[in-house]
């Protein structure tokens, strides 16, 4: 074999360690031939469209939110800060606005930090963090199992233990097929971070934009308190009395909701960026929107299920259309991972883009889709790890400087979840 290797070309060496290391996805022995990995093979590569606009009323519908939330900022969420901050705590139930917001910088720009060295680790191991995201799915059906069983009463222990088991049963046979397919996946995870290093502006664009996001979070959170301080749930009279409604302005706040999970957008770098934000910058918008919607949704349908007038009939339906709507959500953003590519790369429409990911889907099948999920798991496991680390930076700002969360009930656990 080295005697082998040591004649061929480079172009020839990295070809036989392709066939090397990749495996049979159908679960045989035999080395696959690298072609069938080859994007050009089967699936039909996507053509650079003419420069000109595309869906851009989406675009003006998202320029459009953008001043109304400012305009709402300014009226009501600016006077809202002013009396937060001149109130000197004379209150105690006074909610202090202005530190709500300066624990929420703090705590973005301590998860920026953790992201990057999130990065330098996934980049030193790409192959043991697939395979260790993997198995931590099977230790924690193992673990849901035996502390349900312990901690929960009967028969809700019986209910748990069942649940953990049959967790446990799938994420083992889902981990038996795949794993053959590891060094694949892991193969596409260290070339996606490697080309993230080689063209280092990806990051800082990713910063940019992660800043720019930090930012429209802190408008949509200062207009989103001016709502609630205008039309709350406590309102003092003339006569020094405080008159509480039960809810408050939930149009207001639906339409909110609507612009903040509208905002959510994909990027790329030179080309693609410039594509991505001005030409093609309506097709984000659009996919976007249509997630924005199926999640503002999801939350009314919530907000209904918590209510305890609901009888048991109009409970269970309210549950089946949430697990609906969700199932559409999780499509419909794995959908849109793809599509996004289609418009930054190559200019298309979101329309057009989707039919492009259609083919893709149907001339692939599951090979790209597992090894996406095996890639997938992974950021899922940094998610919750940066998560974890972000909250206990929350948790050390309300120890270092309580005043920041006055006015809440449980200051510990609303600094966590900044």
């Amino acid at each position: 074999m080295k005697t082998r290797t040591m004649t061929l070309g480079r172009g020839q060496e990295e070809e036989q360690h392709l066939r090397d290391t990749l495996i049979d996805p159908a679960g045989s022995d035999d080395l696959v031939d690298p072609s069938y990995y080859d994007n050009s093979v089967h699936v039909d590569r996507g053509v650079k469209q003419p420069t000109r606009f595309r869906d851009s009323w989406a675009a003006l519908l998202f320029y459009g939110q953008i001043v109304g939330i400012s305009v709402v900022a300014g009226m009501f969420g600016m006077p809202a800060l002013r009396s937060s901050s001149t109130s000197g705590g004379e209150d105690e139930h006074e909610v202090n606005y202005v530190g709500l917001l300066y624990a929420s910088l703090v705590a973005g720009g301590a998860s920026l930090a953790i992201s990057t060295l999130s990065l330098l680790v996934m980049s030193a191991c790409p192959k043991f963090l697939i395979q260790m995201s993997l198995l931590i799915t099977i230790v924690w059906s193992v673990s849901v199992a035996i502390l349900s069983y312990l901690l929960l009463p009967y028969p809700g222990n019986l209910f748990g233990l069942t649940f953990g088991l049959i967790i446990f049963l799938i994420s083992t046979c889902y981990a038996f097929v795949v794993w053959r397919r590891i060094p694949f996946a892991s193969s596409n995870l260290d070339a996606g971070l490697t080309a993230i290093k080689t063209n280092a502006g990806v990051i800082l664009v990713a910063y940019a934009i992660v800043l720019l996001s930090i930012g429209y979070s802190a408008l949509w959170m200062t207009a989103l308190l001016g709502v609630y301080d205008t039309d709350g749930l406590c309102k003092a009279t003339a006569e020094d009395v405080v008159v509480c409604t039960e809810t408050p302005a939930w149009g207001y706040i639906f339409l909110l909701l609507l612009a903040y999970f509208c905002s959510f957008c994909s990027s790329a770098i030179k080309d693609s960026f410039v594509r991505a934000t001005t030409t093609s910058f309506g097709s984000i918008c659009f996919g976007s929107l249509l997630v924005a919607i199926i999640e503002t949704l999801t939350a009314i349908v919530e907000s209904a299920r918590s209510d305890t007038e609901n009888g048991g009939c109009a409970a269970f339906l309210l549950c089946i259309v949430d697990c609906l709507l969700r199932c559409m959500e999780g499509m419909l953003e794995y959908f849109n991972k793809f599509a996004y590519i289609y418009v930054g790369m190559y200019g298309y429409g979101y329309l057009e883009a989707g039919k492009n990911v259609m083919n893709l889907f149907h001339q692939r099948g599951w090979t790209i889709i597992i090894a996406d999920n095996l890639i997938s798991n992974v950021l899922l496991l940094f998610v919750v790890v940066i998560g974890i680390a972000t909250g206990c930076v929350g948790l050390t700002m309300n120890e270092i400087n309580p005043s920041w969360f006055e006015g809440f009930e449980d200051a510990a656990m609303v600094g966590a979840f900044v």
